[in-house]
């Protein structure tokens, strides 16, 4: 009897670790990846990006979802709201605006998935409200791979 049931605990703890094992693969993989390149210095919500060469890894299209850009000089995490089922027509973009003679990233468009990310941009200064000016954007291609 106490065989038996050793047998049962080790074909049961087999049978969970392949489960498990085989379940890794599926969590390890980005539900979107992709690159593009930022032509001058940018304030991503509390980073600065200098020029250059970006990939970046989103895990999930969650709600709030951590995504990773890895550039010239390392690697951040940004965090923001995903918005999903986002129809566009046009090409993937990360939409840049410019206020007070900085560029920040207020927008990425992954229009290949139907998802719209939002991040956080500071207001406008009171002393710029008499201008009455918008803040000019700029719109940077992004490619994707999607999983």
């Amino acid at each position: 009897m106490k065989f038996q049931v050793h047998r049962l605990f080790v074909i049961a703890a087999i049978g969970l670790f392949s489960v498990a094992a085989s379940a890794l693969p599926a969590v390890a993989q980005d539900a979107v990846r992709g690159h593009f390149t930022l032509p001058h210095q940018v304030r991503w919500q509390n980073t600065n990006l200098p020029a250059g060469d970006y990939t970046f890894t989103l895990p999930s299209l969650a709600p709030f979802s951590a995504m990773t850009v890895t550039g010239p000089n390392g690697s951040v995490f940004e965090l923001a709201r995903v918005y999903s089922d986002r129809r566009s027509d046009g090409p993937s973009v990360l939409i840049l605006e410019q206020r007070d003679g900085i560029s920040y990233v207020s927008q990425m468009n992954l229009s290949e998935v139907s998802v719209q990310i939002n991040y956080t941009v500071p207001k406008q200064s009171r002393r710029d409200e008499p201008l009455a000016q918008a803040p000019t954007t700029e719109k940077i291609l992004v490619a994707m791979v999607v999983n």
